[in-house]
């Protein structure tokens, strides 16, 4: 009944959906914005430069944490609000309703780009990081030396980390008008004392755009401004763009709206940017978002945040020790680092070690047991699909289905109906949502649904949708509804594809199916033309089902599912102009029956067989780890039945890379049959127009046994 939106995954925000885990809100959908699916904890970025952490231990996974709660995870980048609408805007897709809002976005530097690296947001800077760290070990000679801009504790920690992780020769340098302006003159004795000791200069000046003239590496960590969305959309700020708050982390213009950690200015108790205040701010945020979604009152200590005026601070000195300080008092020594990993590392972990999600008992009896399916959590996308053996028996059982004007019919990606002289293509495809963001959803089922018309060569040109929408609020299912037929539209405008019409239902759960129509300005591409020698050409990397089923678990990495969806969301519409321009034999689309089960309609189809080599395959990152992990899609046992047709050696049978060729894919790549002489400028050709994973991954070869290889 109402929208708990949540934008950014910052150190508020990940306690408010750890809290969620443990007791949802009645009638309240949680959604979280963020434009990574990690959250980096900015305490622990000063020990992965100095190789103390790996990323992945400073980083909190978002996806999981999600999948625990409840909540909804879109990843995407806001560009404004329109408060009066109450929606947020994007400059990709359309703007989101919410009843309740809550910002813990971070900040940006106070630094033009040209002028060097800036460490916020963390997300850009690691990447920056890493090349400028590779440069300088290759060659050290040619980068004399680095400049740090900012000399409070951020930017005294990344100068001993730097110290750490860069060769002797390389010089650093520290600038700043003051050192450690917000500590006692104990702790900045005490920091002097370890920049002396580790060969740091300590430059007490403003760093100018003359000093950078060398190109040298300069890293900014300075003061930070609110993105300028912020300001601009109305709410009432400081001169930095920071909302202001009351002691309820509430919008003293918009109380719908809340902030808290750096993009929040505390009115009445204003303090310094710094992590911890963040991390206080989550208990408080969470009981008081609770509450205003509900339209409950906010009464009593547990909804008032009180910044405490001081706190233990802890800098990490990169050597195996950190200085200490509170007040008046400082120390150094191994105790204090040791206390700061414990810190660190106990935060990350509340939000990284969740409890395994419980799995659905079935009371079923012992004798029926063995009809259970292996998987009692469904897979959405293709993962869903009726299994090959059992739908093809289905087919076999139904009356023959003819018709003067039917051409094509069951058996090819679509149906082909012959009016007058001219070919009309009919196909229908669509699933249950696979994702939770309901726009990308609708665009990744308009991509899946297109391929079986460019997977015959032939150009769509209408389509029809039919939704199912789950049960909510009437203004929710609305913009439900809008969400998911705007992704659809989106990709069917980018084809030249008109939506003529369709159908909307209630149910159980978000689902979308398109009917697609299509002309073939020629003859239409079928499974049937495979020649021999023909190689076999796939357009994209294999591995989204297994990837969105490890994301439903809450056990997805996040950079594997990043690009699992950017590969769902790419069109094949350009691949199959370069593979007509390659004279292809036979084409069709890799989706729910995995690579083997579709390469086996091509074989059947066309009298032949196939050899496969696995090391060619095209790879989606986290694949082969989540295969390793034991997870599956659900329609992944069913489609095993198609290894038996092939000869495989006896090592390879437990490589893992087996489980991918039988994976269903959604919205997958196209598999082509090519001949030997234009296999090579074909791959090249799809790889130069952003294909980058094209690959040979076979061949045609005689009637026989198929066979996979090494």
């Amino acid at each position: 009944m109402r929208d708990l939106v949540l934008v950014g995954g910052g150190h508020s925000h990940v306690q408010v959906l750890k809290r969620l885990g443990m007791q949802s809100i009645p009638g309240v959908r949680v959604t979280l914005i963020s434009e990574q699916p990690l959250a980096a904890y900015s305490g622990m970025l000063p020990g992965c430069v100095a190789d103390q952490y790996t990323e992945s231990d400073m980083h909190i996974r978002l996806l999981p944490l999600c999948a625990q709660s409840g909540a909804r995870f879109i990843q995407g980048s806001v560009s404004g609000l329109d408060l009066p609408q109450q929606t947020i805007c994007f400059n990709d897709r359309p703007p989101l309703h919410f009843d309740v809002l809550s910002l813990n976005c971070g900040a940006q530097p106070l630094v033009a780009p040209q002028l060097g690296i800036a460490v916020k947001p963390i997300s850009q800077f690691l990447p920056a990081w890493r090349v400028a760290l590779i440069d300088i070990q290759r060659a050290p000679e040619r980068v004399p030396q680095i400049s740090i801009v900012g000399a409070g504790a951020g930017g005294v920690e990344l100068a001993f980390a730097c110290r750490t992780a860069l060769p002797e020769s390389v010089r650093i340098k520290l600038f700043g008008v003051k050192l450690l302006k917000d500590h006692s003159e104990s702790a900045r004795r005490r920091v002097r004392s370890v920049l002396l000791e580790r060969g740091i200069d300590y430059v007490q000046e403003r760093f100018t755009s003359a000093l950078a003239e060398d190109g040298h590496p300069v890293f900014w960590v300075t003061d930070v401004k609110a993105p300028s969305w912020v300001a601009d959309s109305g709410l009432d700020c400081d001169e930095l763009g920071f909302v202001r708050v009351n002691e309820q982390l509430r919008s003293v213009s918009h109380p719908q709206v809340f902030a808290a950690g750096d993009i929040a200015h505390l009115s009445g108790q204003e303090r310094s940017k710094a992590g911890v205040y963040a991390v206080r701010a989550g208990k408080v945020l969470a009981s008081n978002l609770v509450a205003a979604s509900q339209e409950l009152p906010m009464v009593g200590r547990t909804h008032r945040y009180r910044a405490q005026r001081g706190h233990l601070n802890l800098i990490n000195c990169a050597d195996g020790t950190a200085i200490a300080s509170r007040g008046r008092w400082a120390s150094r020594g191994r105790i204090w680092w040791h206390l700061k990993d414990y810190i660190d590392r106990a935060f990350v972990s509340r939000f990284n070690d969740l409890a395994e999600m419980p799995q659905p008992a079935a009371a079923v009896s012992g004798a029926l047991q063995p009809e259970l399916p292996d998987e009692s959590m469904r897979c959405g996308g293709c993962g869903a699909k009726v299994a090959a053996e059992p739908l093809r028996r289905v087919l076999a059982r139904l009356p023959q289905q003819h018709a003067a004007y039917v051409s094509l019919g069951i058996g090819d990606d679509a149906a082909q109906i012959t009016n007058q002289g001219s070919q009309t293509l009919l196909t229908v495809d669509g699933f249950r949502a696979m994702l939770d963001d309901p726009y990308l959803f609708g665009r990744i089922t308009a991509h899946h649904s297109l391929n079986d018309i460019f997977a015959m060569a032939a150009q769509p040109t209408a389509a029809l949708a039919f939704v199912t929408l789950p049960l909510m609020a009437a203004h929710m299912m609305e913009e439900e509804l809008f969400q998911v037929l705007s992704g659809a539209v989106s990709v069917l405008n980018e084809a030249s594809v008109p939506l003529v019409g369709g159908h909307s239902a209630e149910g159980a759960e978000l689902s979308l199916a398109l009917t697609v129509t299509g002309s073939a300005e020629g003859q239409t591409l079928t499974k049937a033309g495979a020649q021999l020698g023909d190689k076999l050409i796939l357009t994209k990397p294999l591995g989204t089902g297994v990837l969105l089923a490890a994301a439903m678990r809450g056990e997805s990495d996040g950079n594997g599912f990043s690009a699992c969806i950017a590969s769902m969301d790419q069109s094949n519409s350009r691949a199959v102009a370069i593979l007509q321009h390659c004279q292809v034999n036979a084409l069709t689309d890799v989706t729910g029956f995995g690579l083997l089960g579709h390469l086996g309609e091509i074989t059947r189809a066309s009298g032949l067989s196939a050899q496969l080599g696995v090391s060619s395959l095209p790879i989606l990152p986290g694949t082969e780890a989540a295969m390793l992990a034991g997870i599956r899609s659900s329609l992944h046992a069913a489609n095993q039945q198609a290894l038996v047709d092939y000869a495989i050696p006896q090592p390879m049978l437990a490589d893992a890379r087996l489980g991918v060729l039988v994976d269903p894919q959604t919205s997958g790549g196209l598999l082509a049959t090519i001949p030997a002489v234009k296999a090579d400028e074909c791959v090249q050709a799809l790889r130069q127009a952003g294909y980058t994973e094209a690959a040979i991954v076979g061949q045609i070869t005689a009637a026989g046994s198929s066979q996979i290889t090494a």
